[in-house]
């Protein structure tokens, strides 16, 4: 059945929604990072125009036989997005909030990975840009499952885990629905100072809040988890962690039925999803027995990213896939239903050429026969420009390598600063791998 692009979804999904988001992960649908101004992204984002953009290639979306089987234990990853659409404006949109919410129904825990806004990557079919554009070029080029459906593939390429379901949100009732709650109570380890908070009209209103535990209404909720000029987006993220959290507890500390009208009711036309009923009733039914104290929470966060100037002038963050990859291990580890590595990296079959950056002549051959070994696709190798290369480099021609290219970057130990995205080049090889000086053949 194709995804619901229909907002006005019965009353009963809507319900069973609420108790999903309430029950997995703190108010799934949410989101962590509560919207900037549309002016606001527009101006950071600095788009290309339209017109120069390539076209999109069509991808095969997942049978229904293929989505996971959570009576049979297997694991569920769903992509939440979070988008800043006013009543007056029309998408394609970009998203201000991209997590990956899983659950576990062998060992009935959850977990949430936020992924920052300005993450520069390969979307395929378009090339490197931030990672909240998929979106917006989903929608724009009609991409199969629309904006929603280039965010899934884009997140399968680049973080190498399965994305079942997206649910795609609306903040305009979030006031309306922490109120619905009778609010919440955050502890502020530290006071925000934020003149420069944006309004409903493009301008400011100077926010404060003093440190110390705090009842907030939907409004102050809203202000508290949307504030970042004082410590940025990472900042932000970890206050968003909070709002979400305290949602879920005075959820969990109410009789829920007496309020489930007036939550459907904010709920209403903001929330998208491409779960079927009988997936969102499952899924409510399993979640409801994670614990708080079994929800793993990680972000992509400054210690895994570099921030760099793209050609564009604006100012993005490349990401470190070995401290990123052992993140995602940690809170959505592999299980059966994922492919194995090895499996992955084959069905990839990525074009590898192999080129001697040092002075070392016998390490480029060696190195190819090493790689072969390990399952790798190296159709040729030689030497590079030069010989003095201090660092192993890669480069990535294909935008869609992201298992091969993860796993080559923890072997070479390669960091985000020598790794290369060329998807605009045209090239015979998917990867190019440029040995330096660093490299050392293990016995």
């Amino acid at each position: 059945m194709s995804p619901r692009r229909n907002s006005s979804s019965s009353p009963f999904k809507l319900i069973f929604l609420i108790l999903v988001a309430l029950f997995v992960c703190g108010a799934l649908f949410f989101g962590f990072q509560i919207y900037d101004t549309v002016r606001e992204a527009v101006v950071v984002l600095g788009l290309p125009e339209i017109s120069s953009l390539p076209a999109l290639s069509a991808a095969p979306q997942p049978t229904r036989e293929s989505l996971p089987n959570l009576a049979a234990g297997e694991r569920v990853n769903v992509l939440l997005l979070g988008i800043d659409r006013r009543p007056s404006e029309k998408c394609p949109c970009r998203t201000d909030t991209m997590i990956i919410a899983t659950l576990d129904p062998k060992t009935n825990t959850a977990g949430m990975v936020t992924l920052p806004r300005d993450l520069y990557v390969p979307i395929p079919g378009v090339g490197e840009n931030r990672i909240n554009t998929a979106n917006f070029y989903g929608e724009l080029y009609k991409y199969p499952g629309g904006g929603p459906g280039l965010a899934k593939k884009t997140v399968e390429y680049n973080l190498g885990r399965r994305i079942h379901y997206y649910v795609l949100v609306d903040f305009a009732g979030f006031r309306q629905v922490v109120d619905t709650l009778g609010g919440i109570d955050i502890d502020v380890p530290k006071p925000i100072d934020d003149p420069k908070y944006p309004d409903e009209n493009f301008g400011y209103k100077p926010l404060y809040i003093p440190a110390g535990r705090i009842h907030m209404n939907g409004e102050l909720a809203l202000a508290y988890a949307r504030t970042r000029h004082q410590d940025g987006d990472f900042g932000r993220a970890r206050r968003q962690i909070q709002v979400l959290m305290a949602i879920r507890d005075k959820a969990l500390r109410l009789d829920l039925l007496p309020k489930l009208p007036a939550l459907a009711q904010a709920m209403r036309g903001i929330v998208e999803t491409d779960m079927q009923l009988p997936e969102v009733l499952a899924l409510a039914q399993t979640a409801a027995k994670v614990k708080t104290e079994n929800i793993r929470i990680g972000s992509i966060d400054q210690t895994m990213t570099v921030e760099f100037r793209a050609n564009t002038g604006a100012d993005v963050l490349w990401f470190d896939r070995i401290k990123v990859g052992q993140l995602m291990d940690q809170i959505i580890p592999l299980d059966a239903s994922d492919a194995t590595t090895a499996a992955r990296i084959k069905q990839e079959a990525a074009r590898i050429l192999l080129l001697n950056g040092t002075s070392n002549a016998p390490i480029a051959e060696r190195t190819a026969r090493y790689l072969q070994a390990q399952g790798f696709q190296v159709y040729a190798y030689g030497n590079a420009d030069r010989s003095d290369y201090p660092k192993t480099v890669l480069i990535d021609y294909s935008a869609n390598k992201n298992a091969t290219m993860t796993a080559l970057a923890q072997m070479f130990r390669v960091g985000p600063e020598n790794i290369r995205q060329m998807t605009n080049v045209k090239s015979d090889a998917d990867i190019r791998i440029i040995l330096g000086m660093d490299w050392v053949l293990p016995p």
